[in-house]
Parts: structure tokens; sequence; C-alpha cells
């Protein structure tokens, strides 16, 4: 955990040119994120019931999803940055940038589903092991906290804002798309030899939990199996809370 790393130092010590999970610099990033997803609830809850307002708000949202989409993708488009195997913006936390700018602008539901499962299912993972080096003193560290603090955005505007609430027909949709685009990936990356949504050969920068699936390519199937199943839990209280709403007295 953050707080209990071993090798935690203070600001002043530790190099801002490199990232550490567990450290001050991670710690205080995720409150950060935390903060701003606090900020954006209070004011959509604030401004509730007047349309003016609340589409401002909805337009930034969806102007920042874009946004931070096109910088972090953008960036690693440079040629001084460029790399096949790692500057495609193909990994889900990219593409949850623009299926949040779907659903926090037209509510779709099915964008709506795929945001709340993929924010919490697979994106938090980001948040707790990031695959990342570099720390606040170079431009990619803010890139990518941009871009995965959106997703965050997106899921407090989706669930306490526009009150998503999942439902079986969701999870079988959701799943689906995110079981496609695995296997999409497994197959680019078994071609290429590359490592996009940690379905290759390869593994993250940094611990991470793929690191106990097992051996490639079985891993890849440990992964889809867990991933299922934690869309599942993700649905079911949902689905109880909304049985006993139904239930006559």
């Amino acid at each position: 955990m953050v707080w209990l790393n071993p090798h935690w130092t203070s600001p002043a010590m530790n190099d801002l040119t490199t990232f550490t999970p567990g450290s001050f610099v991670h710690a205080l990033t995720l409150l950060f994120c935390l903060a701003i997803s606090a900020c954006v609830f209070w004011a959509g809850r604030l401004n509730e019931g007047h349309f003016t307002p609340t589409h401002r708000l909805r337009v930034a949202i969806v102007t920042a999803c874009v946004l931070s989409w096109a910088l972090s993708s953008g960036y690693l488009l440079q040629p001084s940055q460029f790399r096949w195997d790692l500057s495609l913006p193909l990994h889900f936390c990219n593409l949850a940038n623009l299926i949040g700018a779907w659903a926090a602008w037209t509510r779709h539901r099915d964008a709506q589903a795929i945001c709340y499962y993929w924010a919490l299912g697979l994106c938090s993972w980001a948040f707790l092991t990031p695959s990342l080096e570099v720390g606040p003193a170079r431009v990619w560290f803010w890139f990518f906290w941009f871009y995965h603090l959106m997703i965050l955005v997106v899921l407090v505007q989706v669930l306490l804002l526009d009150h998503f609430r999942p439902n079986w027909r969701d999870f079988r949709r959701a799943l689906a798309v995110s079981l496609a685009y695995m296997a999409l990936l497994a197959v680019i990356d078994a071609i290429s030899g590359w490592n996009y949504g940690f379905v290759g050969r390869g593994k993250p920068l940094q611990v991470s939990p793929i690191d106990v699936f097992g051996p490639y390519p079985w891993r890849v199937f440990v992964m889809a199996l867990i991933g299922s199943g934690v869309f599942a839990i993700l649905t079911l209280p949902w689905v109880i809370q909304w049985r006993k709403l139904r239930r006559p007295f």
C-alpha cells in the first residue's frame, strides 16, 4: 500500500524525474485525483435541475476527455518519443477517454456501461499500480495522470450525476465489448510482439497483479476469467437493490 512503502521518502529527498509506486508523490497524486472528482460531483449536485450550468459541466467534461486523449496520444506519437510497441493509443485506458466523452455527452447507456465497468474493473489498477516510470519533472507524468483522471471524472458523472445503474443486460454488453477488444489486442500483440492491453508476452513497467497470473499466453485466459468475475461482482449489488425495491411489502 502507498502509506506502507518502506522506501517512502519526502518530496525533498525524492527524485522527481522518476516515479515509484507507493511513494509520497503517488499518494499525493491519488489524493489530487480524488479531490478533483469530488469537486466535479459537488458542482454537478449544486447545479442539478438547472439546464445551463449542468450543460456547461457536461461540455467541460467532454472537452477535457478529448483533450486528455489528444495530449497523451500526441505526445507519444512525436517522432522523438515514438515507439511502435508503446506509442499507439490502443490501451483500454486510452479508449476509455473517447468512450467517456461519448457517455458524458449523449448519456448513451452502452457507453455508460462500458465506462462504469472499465473504470472500476480495469482502469482502477492504473491508479494503484500505474505503468509509469517518470516523475513530475517530466511532462509525460502529467499527461498520464490527466487522461486517467478523466476516467475517474466520467465515472462520477455517469454513476453519481447521471444515475446510471447497471443490470445484467449492461453486464453482457460491456463484457462482450471488453472480451472482443481484448481478443483483438491479443492477436495484434501475438503477431507484433507488443503488449497493448497487457495481453501480450511482456509485462507492465511496474509490479502489477498481472505478475501473478502465470506465464504467457495462459495468463490472458486467466485475465479474461477474472475480469468477467469482477464485472459480475460490480453488477450484483445493483441488481439485488433493484429487486428489493420491486419487492412488495
